[in-house]
């Protein structure tokens, strides 16, 4: 069958052809940005388009969804990280589709311009990336392969962490393969947190003896752990007490689980274990029992003590810490993994000397600048700074202030204080 001719453009075609080509090379920056949101501009124009010197055309262009690849490609290579950011969503959304794209060089394209991302030098465009794939049900062998896999690789938490954690494209053989190669830190602890994990992975993650991925497994409902695998842990666990509330609140623990932890956890934990409705009546019965035995001997715990020292609350712990001098940032910082947020304000409360109203402030602010702030006044890492971002402040990845090549802060220290003084005189107008 022999090809269509083209259709030859009317005169009017020819005419708006010419005046969008003009537009385009005009000074008039509103009429160009008019230009480069168009879905009608001619692809061609587009591409023109993409090389302007002006940062917004670019970024106009790089979100036009009818731009042609061959110009995300070049965008993929902006200069701006912020124009890269915008091509990285964009082309993003078009990955489930891939599998239907009948051409073969829009296909090959679309998968170069996301490889090209995900090898980004800048933290924040690949974790943009990141996060624009994450929830992905499904999409071609190349992209799992050269974008995704790559992504959950990364040595930079924000940017593997939402992958490891979300993305159900991952094969448990590339799970237990990160788990063993020891990976950036909180990486093991998002696996441990992903929908159903298999017992071959739990087995990894426990292998690993990251205790605080341990107790991010044991509180995830959907994690499968063998019997066996279980037992093993609940019998090294007596001196790790990240894990006993974890093991205690475990769903679907057997009774001799609950008795051997009963051996060692608190009294408050042995009565949570016998409030349990799926022990038996035999392990409850013996789980009463040794609640009396701990009572008889040290009456003071119905008053909510402990073999002679009160029960502390997060707060409290914190500012016990902080006296006897151990109240160190690796401390607060398990403690945000394990979403301990009474215990993380408290802890930033002592060491940055700040009221409590405003360290909370602080902490729950949609704002990065403030959060890193705070954390630079407590005098921890910028590193611990980009985990309490994602983590206490919930603030997305792709907001989240990242560390200076060095790992240093990315604000100055002027502009550090002027946070935090903004905030306190706020909560000093409030009282």
């Amino acid at each position: 069958m022999a090809d269509k001719p083209k259709r030859r453009m009317s005169d009017a075609d020819k005419a708006a052809y010419e005046q969008a080509k003009n537009i385009a090379a005009s000074t008039n920056l509103a009429e160009r940005r008019r230009l480069a949101e168009d879905h009608l501009t001619p692809p061609e124009i587009l591409f023109f388009l993409a090389e302007d010197d002006n940062r917004e055309i670019r970024e106009a262009v790089a979100a036009n969804t009818a731009t042609p690849r061959h110009a995300d490609q070049f965008l993929a290579k902006d200069e701006s990280e912020d124009v890269r950011s915008i091509v990285a969503r964009k082309v993003a959304a078009i990955a489930p589709n891939l599998s239907s794209e009948r051409r073969e060089s829009i296909r090959k394209l679309t998968v170069e311009v996301l490889e090209t991302l995900a090898l980004d030098h800048v933290d924040r465009v690949r974790a943009v990336l990141a996060d624009a794939v994450k929830d992905l049900p499904d999409a071609p062998p190349e992209v799992i392969s050269r974008v995704i896999e790559v992504l959950a690789r990364d040595t930079t938490i924000s940017v593997s962490g939402p992958i490891l954690e979300h993305s159900p494209l991952l094969a448990d053989e590339l799970l237990v393969e990160i788990i063993r190669n020891e990976p950036v830190a909180g990486a093991i602890a998002a696996i441990s947190r992903r929908q159903a994990v298999s017992e071959t992975v739990s087995d990894a993650v426990i292998g690993a003896e990251d205790d605080a991925a341990i107790a991010e497994l044991l509180g995830n409902k959907s994690a499968q752990i063998r019997e066996e695998t279980l037992d093993e842990l609940i019998e090294n666990a007596s001196d790790r007490p990240i894990l006993h509330r974890p093991l205690v609140t475990r769903p679907k623990l057997l009774g001799r689980h609950a008795l051997s932890l009963a051996r060692f956890v608190g009294y408050a934990l042995v009565a949570e274990l016998s409030k349990r409705a799926d022990l038996g009546a035999e392990a409850s019965a013996q789980l009463a029992r040794e609640l009396e035995r701990r009572l008889e001997e040290n009456p003071g715990l119905a008053d909510g003590t402990e073999e002679g020292e009160v029960i502390l609350t997060g707060r409290d712990r914190a500012k016990k810490m902080f006296e006897n001098g151990t109240l160190t940032e690796e401390a607060v910082r398990d403690a945000v993994s394990e979403g301990k947020r009474p215990f993380v304000l408290a802890a930033l409360e002592c060491v940055s000397g700040l009221p409590e109203d405003a360290v909370h402030s602080l902490a729950s602010s949609i704002n990065p600048k403030a959060v890193v702030a705070l954390v630079w006044k407590a005098g921890y890492s910028m590193e611990f700074a980009v985990q309490l971002q994602l983590r206490l402040a919930n603030i997305p990845p792709e907001k989240a202030l990242k560390p200076t090549e060095d790992g240093g802060f990315p604000l100055s220290d002027d502009q550090m204080s002027w946070q935090i003084e903004l905030v306190s005189e706020e909560t000093d107008e409030t009282e």
